[in-house]
């Protein structure tokens, strides 16, 4: 896009020629057109100087200020001659998160950036230029959830400057840089997050109150891995564990009723090991199925997440009085168990999912030797007692469809 021509503006003092002496008592102004967001033509504009004592002065006076308003800048031009609404760019924006190469993200988060931009941000801004996007709306827009958890908060007002941001030139600059002001924005201050865990007492209990496949998926949620509650609802009979039940194979997750071969990051697709109490747990209660997901409902389909809170662990945490959390109680719960176990970090990191911390660590062949793995899981073992009582085999119901 062309830049205007430099502008110095037209100097004078009212009711007075430019060829009339100059009065060192009258305030002077400057006069420049202005270019408006949203309008092909430009404006004129006038600004008061003050009192200048010689026309020289003046015309320094008015360079100062045609400075600062950034009239002779490329980037206000831009500004203000761009037609592009935030909404459109924010179309643009998502789009571009699911075909990037680098760092390509999961599609459960572009979904929640995408419902974070349908339910707030775009009935908020509306179709509001992407240049009136600044410190002012941003702060208005932060008022407007000002109701939301810190956290929520702040996810949105990132997505917000992320949108912004993406809007560039052909040369990959910003269009529309900004230089955020979070004093002026006064977004909430995130204090600590609360992060509800549980303890081998709380594993006991919980286990104790669950019945069926429940226990077995909180079993294995805190006795192992950690394993993730969408990995551990994706695990299928006959693709994902071993023979001898000693091992699971995080190939895939469920999530929202689909089962997904894309894990939460790179590092997710992994072998996690069980101790033999867990592992007999987990052969009992297969059973004769030699094929399906591990937990399902009684017709075959994937089991929710949703409604595995709602239906069994919420109840059971209101019913033993323990902290209220989601699955990842169990994971955090592991974690800790290895690290006090003394667990070897690339062992922590490989069953984790986690991201080596250091390169030496790739190069450790011990994680491809299943024996030493196994040795560590029994060493570590679950931390926590099983209930005496046996669990089932699980056997769903297949409902075939009526014939005619």
């Amino acid at each position: 896009m062309a830049r205007r021509t430099y502008q110095k503006g037209y100097i004078y003092q009212e009711g007075r020629n430019r060829s009339d002496a100059w009065l060192p008592k009258d305030p002077a102004y400057v006069q420049f057109w202005r270019d408006v967001p949203g309008d092909a033509n430009p404006r004129k504009q006038k600004v008061c100087l003050g009192i200048c004592r010689t026309r020289t002065i003046a015309e320094r006076a008015a360079a100062e200020k045609l400075e600062q308003l950034g009239i002779n800048s490329a980037q206000t031009f831009i500004e203000a001659t761009s037609t592009i609404t935030f909404k459109d760019q924010g179309q643009i924006w998502l789009k571009s998160l699911a075909n990037r190469k680098r760092n390509p993200l999961e599609q459960t988060t572009i979904d929640t950036r995408r419902y974070a931009l349908d339910k707030w941000i775009f009935p908020f801004f509306g179709d509001r230029l992407l240049t009136d996007v600044n410190n002012l709306a941003m702060r208005d827009f932060v008022d407007h959830i000002s109701h939301l958890a810190p956290s929520t908060i702040r996810d949105y007002s990132n997505i917000v400057k992320a949108v912004v941001a993406s809007a560039i030139n052909e040369k990959a600059e910003e269009l529309f840089p900004r230089k955020w002001n979070e004093e002026f924005i006064d977004a909430p201050i995130i204090e600590k997050q609360n992060q509800p865990s549980t303890t081998s007492e709380g594993m006991a209990e919980i286990l104790r109150y669950a019945d069926g496949q429940f226990r077995v998926l909180y079993a294995l949620l805190g006795g192992c891995g950690p394993l993730r509650a969408g990995e551990a609802l994706g695990l299928e009979i006959g693709k994902h564990i071993s023979e001898d039940c000693r091992t699971l194979y995080v190939r895939q997750k469920a999530k929202r009723g689909k089962i997904q071969p894309n894990l939460k990051t790179k590092h997710g697709e992994r072998d996690i090991d069980l101790c033999t109490p867990l592992a007999a747990m987990l052969r009992d209660f297969i059973g004769s199925r030699t094929s399906g997901l591990l937990f399902c409902t009684s017709t075959g389909k994937q089991l929710l997440q949703s409604n595995t809170l709602q239906d069994s662990l919420h109840p059971i945490l209101k019913k033993i009085e323990h902290e209220k959390g989601g699955f990842n109680i169990f994971r955090r719960f592991r974690i800790t168990q290895l690290e006090t176990a003394e667990c070897p970090k690339a062992l922590q990191h490989f069953w984790s999912g986690h991201a080596p911390t250091h390169v030496s660590e790739r190069y450790k062949k011990l994680l491809k030797q299943r024996d030493w793995r196994l040795e560590w899981a029994e060493r570590i073992g679950m931390g926590f007692e099983l209930p005496a009582r046996p669990v089932a085999p699980y056997a769903p119901v297949i409902v075939f469809p009526k014939a005619g």
